[in-house]
Parts: structure tokens; C-alpha cells; sequence
């Protein structure tokens, strides 16, 4: 409460990103200052903002759309969110549909495995994009790279790195969870060490098993 008001922007968005973050992965109970941080956001103009604070805004606002019975503290969003904010939120989710050479090989596997499916497939609401997606079976399959785990100035390289997923790629699955039946995750140091097509095949395939009880 003594320092926000001293916040530019993007401190306040980073400050509701984080508050929100760990009231939903670390089950932290949002602060009593949490609604006087939105109603400081909300005397601002979108133009106030970067595109990344506004995505960080919108980004927030599902936060708390998809926990509503859980939300401890009641707040009172600007006009624009759901205009300038959510615009720039869904032009992110249009712009990150590109696939990687490991994601399409990843889904070359489901083409051999004669597994109906989609690439980057957007939800109805817009809101999100799922890397492979399996319509029979409502499952989102997202391929993790490398920027999806946290990295230390000591790791030599990335398959050095400690495999701890990102807060971000936690909320991803937590999201997508709320927009299909499944979400599996394929970590691409486990993909990596398919060096056939076979042992492509049968991660998959054991893969889809374990975690989503389908059988392709």
C-alpha cells in the first residue's frame, strides 16, 4: 500500500501477475492491498501501458475468470480491460501460432499413428492456443521446450539445466485444463531421446495412456 502508488505501469502489472500467480499455484491468499493495486491500474489509460502489460492484465483477469469460487478478494477492473487488454491478449495467442520444427515432428508422430488431430488449435473463446489437439478425445498435447524450464547461470547448456517448469507454462496447463478434458505435456528432453520412429511412436503412445487414459 505505500509503494504501489510510486509503481510506473508495468511494476503494477507485474505486481497483480505475481500476486495472482501465487494464489493459484502456491494456494497464497491475495494481499488486503490486492483490490487498491487494481484500482490504481484503473486510474490509468491502456496507452499507459506497454502491449506486455496489457497482456499481463488480461492474462490476470483469466486468473481469477476461471477461479471465481476461490478468489478471496473482490476487485473492480477498468473499462478497457476487456477492449484494449483482451485485444492485445488475443493478438499474442494469433502471433504464437507458429510451430517449431520439434512441435511438427511431434506431430508427424500422431500422422503415423493415424490419431486425428489438429495444430494449434484456438478455444472457441479465443483466449488460447493448443499445440496439437485431439478432437476424440477433448486433449490438449503441448510440446515444452526449453524456454518452458527455469535456467541457471551455471548450466553449461540447456540439457544441463534444472528441470523445473516455468509459473507460466504451470498456468498454461492450469488454463487449458479448464478448456478441455486433458492437457498432456511432452518435456522435449523426453522427446529427445527418441532417436527412431518407433521409440517415437511408443512415447506417445504411452504417453497419452498414462496421463489421458487414451489408447491410439
Amino acid at each position: 500500500m505505500r509503494v504501489a502508488p510510486d509503481m510506473n505501469s508495468q511494476g503494477l502489472a507485474n505486481l497483480l501477475w505475481a500476486y495472482s500467480t501465487l494464489s493459484i499455484l502456491q494456494d497464497v491468499d491475495h494481499p488486503p492491498c490486492y483490490a487498491a493495486v487494481w484500482d490504481l491500474v484503473s486510474s490509468l489509460r491502456p496507452q499507459d501501458f506497454s502491449l506486455e502489460g496489457l497482456h499481463m492484465l488480461f492474462h490476470v483477469h483469466l486468473m481469477h475468470h476461471f477461479t471465481r469460487s476461490t478468489q478471496s478478494v473482490e476487485v473492480v477492473y477498468p473499462a478497457w480491460l476487456m477492449v484494449e487488454a483482451r485485444d492485445a491478449w488475443m493478438q499474442g495467442v494469433r502471433d504464437d501460432s507458429t510451430a517449431s520444427r520439434a512441435h511438427r515432428e511431434l506431430a508427424s508422430v500422431f500422422d503415423e499413428l493415424g490419431a486425428q488431430h489438429e495444430m494449434e488449435r484456438v478455444t472457441a473463446d479465443g483466449y488460447f492456443s493448443m499445440d496439437i489437439y485431439l478432437p476424440e478425445h477433448d486433449v490438449a498435447v503441448e510440446f515444452d521446450g526449453p524456454t518452458h524450464y527455469y535456467t541457471t547461470s551455471g548450466a553449461s547448456s540447456s540439457r544441463d539445466a534444472p528441470r523445473t517448469r516455468t509459473a507460466s507454462t504451470e498456468l498454461r496447463d492450469y488454463l487449458l485444463a479448464k478448456q478441455c478434458a486433458k492437457v498432456v505435456t511432452v518435456p522435449w528432453f523426453e522427446f529427445a531421446e527418441c532417436s527412431t520412429p518407433v521409440k517415437r511412436r511408443t512415447y506417445v503412445r504411452e504417453k497419452l495412456a498414462r496421463e489421458a487414459g487414451v489408447e491410439v
